[in-house]
């Protein structure tokens, strides 16, 4: 029997998971190595002071106290990590929780080792996806609803940066009715995407995590020497991309970043008034009014950062085996890459459920009849065998009309035809409506099979893409962050479904 607190599943059956990224694990690395960094910290570049007293201050405005180890990073006297995340409203993502779970593990196990480790979570704050991020989905445990989505629209099409915008307050009225609490400090009137985010994560993770702005312009000044070389090297970057691009899709992969219509990479954006453009070409521009790309900002991050292990979800794992010839020509350092945690979550009952019936992994993410009819073998093939006799018989009658028929009138052909097609389709919605009801015929097992497929597999998405964190922390406190770096595995071929 499995313990009913944790369930353990290969990630090869974690629906959609990055093909690229399950070879990867196997052990292909043509495309991107899984070795540990050989360079040694001291031979490092050191930050420069202005980045780690900005650092500094920024995070003392979000709640985090985190000057001491700033410090002795600045001074290279501690291991790097790093993961990111878009400021998703209220947190985002379960994901995103299983991210920061996976860097305060990896800290920890080093720390209890010896070796001082700082961990920064990188918040994209120039994204400009507004609609992504001024949504969320909550999980819902009553009638045919999986989630709740709470969101806000702008009005007008825009490609403003999404962390300095204001909350509004149509979505900051939705959530607090929802929730039925108290508006928090986090969700103050005027408060932006990314002090609103921040503050939260600093709430859940403490003072072991750095909080790192995307636009925070003293990181863009680090970062001077970096997006000089991307203009000098631009036509060079982009035949490498096409390449490498075109090496991962003979072995089989979908880059992760397709050129744009005119056969271009976009590498960077031109900011203007808080909005961002797509730079076509190179030219000369101030730091401050310079932008990453999803191909850009790792290299931004690994030139400034030097991180030795960056943890990732699949598909920013996906962007390194694309960009890793870019690292090699900017002469970055790349660091050692590791996928995130997957951690999924659900009541202890609906994990005794699963090991009750023998349900297997694949199962998990189905649909609550075809779970059910899986653990009823016998009613289920005698209804199939019996409507299999029924359509053979039916088209035997059939077959003996149409012999005595059709010699008198030829024109019956077309009529027996829709009949034969009629008959098949209602034996067919027979057979399929007995399964069903054989599934149904224990309603709390239904009703159990229908919870746990809301629960894991939300509106047909895996709940840790889709559904909020947030309601699990509301209820569960400090306890939910404490189960997640206890049972988050980073870095292994396996996910887990976990109870609080």
């Amino acid at each position: 029997m499995t313990d009913p607190a944790c369930l353990s599943i290969p990630l090869q059956d974690y629906p959609g998971m990055n093909r690229f990224v399950l070879d990867w694990m196997s052990g292909d690395t043509r495309f991107l190595r899984r070795d540990e960094r050989s360079d040694a910290r001291a031979a490092r570049r050191r930050p420069p002071p202005h980045l780690v007293d900005a650092l500094i201050a920024s995070n003392r405005q979000w709640g985090l106290f985190v000057d001491e180890q700033l410090r002795r990073w600045g001074r290279g006297q501690t291991v790097t990590l790093i993961a990111g995340q878009q400021v998703g409203f209220a947190g985002g993502p379960l994901y995103t929780l299983a991210k920061l779970a996976s860097l305060l593990k990896m800290k920890r196990e080093l720390e209890a080792a010896g070796t001082p480790a700082t961990a920064f979570f990188w918040m994209a704050t120039e994204d400009h996806d507004f609609e992504e991020v001024a949504s969320l989905s909550l999980p819902m445990r009553t009638g045919q609803l999986d989630l709740l989505r709470v969101r806000a629209s702008l009005s007008v099409e825009s490609r403003a940066m999404v962390g300095p915008l204001p909350v509004p307050e149509t979505l900051i009225a939705q959530f607090l009715t929802v929730f039925e609490m108290p508006r928090p400090q986090w969700l103050r009137e005027g408060i932006t995407f990314r002090d609103s985010f921040a503050e939260l994560i600093a709430a859940v993770a403490g003072d072991e995590i750095v909080l790192v702005d995307a636009l925070l312009p003293e990181l863009r000044r680090a970062g001077a020497p970096l997006l000089e070389s991307i203009f000098e090297k631009w036509d060079e970057m982009q035949r490498a991309l096409r390449y490498r691009s075109g090496e991962l899709e003979n072995s089989g992969y979908v880059p992760q970043v397709a050129a744009r219509d005119d056969g271009m990479y976009t590498l960077l954006f031109e900011i203007a008034h808080g909005e961002r453009t797509i730079l076509d070409r190179p030219k000369s521009l101030d730091p401050q009014r310079v932008s990453t790309s999803a191909l850009t900002r790792p290299l931004l991050q690994d030139f400034v950062f030097q991180p030795d292990v960056f943890l990732g979800g699949p598909a920013e794992v996906a962007y390194y085996a694309q960009l890793a010839p870019l690292h090699e020509m900017l002469s970055v350092p790349v660091p050692r890459v590791g996928l995130r945690g997957h951690l999924l979550v659900a009541p202890r009952r609906l994990l005794r459920f699963i090991d009750r019936l023998a349900i297997r992994p694949s199962e998990i993410f189905s649909s609550p009849d075809a779970l059910l009819a899986e653990r009823e073998p016998e009613a289920v093939g005698e209804i199939r065998r019996l409507s299999g006799e029924m359509r053979r018989e039916l088209m035997e009658y059939v077959s003996r009309i149409a012999d005595l028929a059709l010699p008198a009138d030829h024109s019956l052909a077309r009529a027996i035809n829709r009949s034969v097609g009629h008959l098949e389709y209602h034996v067919n919605k027979l057979a399929e409506r007995a399964v069903k009801g054989v599934a149904r015929k224990d309603r709390e097992r239904y009703a159990a099979a229908r919870d746990l497929v809301a629960t894991l597999y939300p509106d047909g998405q895996v709940q840790d893409r889709i559904a909020a964190w947030f309601p699990l922390w509301h209820e569960h406190g400090s306890h939910l962050m404490t189960r997640f770096i206890d049972e988050v595995e980073p870095d292994t071929a396996s996910f887990k479904v976990i109870s609080l």
